[in-house]
């Protein structure tokens, strides 16, 4: 071997020891970094080449030093796609949640400021009635009793409707991000395509197509599929392409746009004239509350309104007013939104059970009704009271809340875990990059050393020759 080729090899030592330098610097300064990942330089010997020496012509092998293969980024594929389906499952169960914890809100159950509560007062007030039928005050306690009712469904019902149309906002700006993150995903795509083309670095583009992989995941459930050749991702939700390659889809949101349209006409996710089956993340999450969750909570609770409309209007009308006037409607309306009280003043109020008697047997008739068996003899068999229809709408709630909540600490965890794990393979270690650090900082000064000690060679031979 000349001095010249140990030369060469050393300077080739020298230039891949500050390029491990690079990579080292640019893994600890984006140690903090969100989606960053680790990077490695991967090295390589130079394969000897034959060459002859000067005098006798013999081929030998000449070492030709060492050669940067690639920078390879750090990221198992597997892993990766195991965090984004975590997340797209813990996103769906948080938008659940979150609608219908809200609707347990409004029901405030169990405690003083729910509608159990508010009815139990309106029955009590009939039972005092019934003890003073004449009694003006009494019957106005009534009357007011029954607009605090009434005041209390309309409240629970107009809370729902709006925390409907809440998740219905919430479902649009979500079908927006959807949108413009597969659009970005296609233009880093196209950037990806770009680079391999020329031949320029492509590890940050990767990091940044990961992340709106992520984000598409989180969104609507988007699933990953790499091509391998070129780097590009394409992504599909429940089969159907939302991006492929450097092409994004875009989805939009149809359906209607109230409450009440919700069973008969429910928000949809579509693509083109196609439904699209959102089975993960945040907008499925939506989708079950607003097709589901919150329209059966307001159908049950317009049940609870309609049974006591019902009920009380039954007694109330086989009574007699003090004044000897049959008994009309005590309630009217259609549902828990619209519910109105009837009587004005304490002599619409049908107390007795005879027209001309002066008691209150009528009253406590309806007293009685707070009773779940004697509610339910007035309605007929197989029917339900409003008090009993009320405890099985705050039993129903809870109990599906409980189950989200539940759900949503095992999707925390399975998110966590599979954070840990893609952090323990693609994350940067401080520890580890000081290692590196050092050693690529001792290698390039072993390397500069021979250089070093070449040129003194060569200098010590080119002054002998003088």
């Amino acid at each position: 071997m000349s001095g010249f080729s140990t030369m060469n090899t050393a300077i080739s030592g020298l230039l891949a020891s500050q390029r491990a330098l690079d990579v080292v610097g640019q893994n600890v300064v984006n140690a903090n970094t969100p989606g960053y990942s680790r990077q490695s330089v991967r090295v390589s010997s130079v394969g000897a080449a034959p060459s002859s020496t000067l005098h006798s012509g013999n081929a030998q092998a000449v070492v030709g030093g060492v050669q940067i293969d690639t920078v390879e980024r750090i990221r198992d594929t597997f892993l990766e796609n195991t965090r984004v389906a975590a997340g797209a499952s813990l996103e769906a169960v948080k938008a659940q949640t979150s609608a219908l914890k809200g609707a347990e809100q409004l029901l405030s159950e169990p405690g003083d400021g729910g509608l159990q509560s508010v009815m139990d007062d309106f029955f009590n007030a009939w039972h005092d009635l019934a003890q003073k039928p004449t009694d003006e005050g009494a019957g106005a306690v009534v009357i007011q009793r029954a607009k605090t009712v009434v005041s209390q469904m309309a409240f629970v019902s107009n809370g729902i409707e709006e925390r409907w149309e809440t998740s219905l906002s919430e479902l649009q700006s979500t079908v927006s991000e959807l949108n413009q993150a597969a659009s970005d995903l296609a233009k880093v795509n196209q950037r990806i395509r770009e680079s391999h083309v020329v031949g320029r670095p492509v590890n940050e583009l990767l990091d940044q197509r990961d992340t709106l992989v992520r984000k598409l995941g989180e969104l609507a459930g988007g699933k990953p599929s790499v091509q391998s050749e070129d780097g590009m991702v394409s992504v599909n939700v429940n089969g159907l392409a939302l991006v492929s390659g450097v092409r994004a889809e875009q989805f939009t949101l149809t359906g209607g746009t109230t409450l009440a349209q919700a069973t008969t006409n429910p928000p949809t996710v579509t693509f083109g004239s196609a439904q699209v089956s959102v089975a993960s993340g945040k907008a499925a999450g939506l989708l079950a509350a607003l097709r589901t969750d919150l329209p059966e909570v307001s159908r049950q609770l317009d049940g609870v309104a309609v049974a006591l409309r019902d009920v009380v209007n039954m007694v109330h009308a086989t009574g007699s007013t003090t004044s000897a006037v049959p008994g009309g409607l005590f309630f009217d309306g259609t549902g828990a939104s619209n519910l109105t009280v009837v009587p004005a003043v304490t002599g619409q109020l049908a107390v007795a059970q005879t027209a001309g008697a002066i008691d209150g047997n009528n009253a406590l008739a309806i007293a009685d009704l707070a009773i779940d068996a004697n509610a339910e003899a007035i309605l007929g068999p197989g029917s339900t009271g409003p008090s009993g229809l009320w405890r099985n709408l705050a039993a129903n709630v809870g109990t599906q809340v409980q189950g989200l909540e539940r759900g949503l600490e095992v999707q925390e965890t399975v998110l966590s875990t599979a954070d840990v794990a893609v952090e323990s393979d693609a994350g940067v270690n401080l520890d580890e990059e000081m290692s590196s650090l050092l050693l690529f900082q001792r290698s390039y000064q072993a390397s500069a050393r021979v250089i070093s000690t070449v040129d003194s060679v060569l200098e010590t031979l080119i002054n002998l020759g003088r």
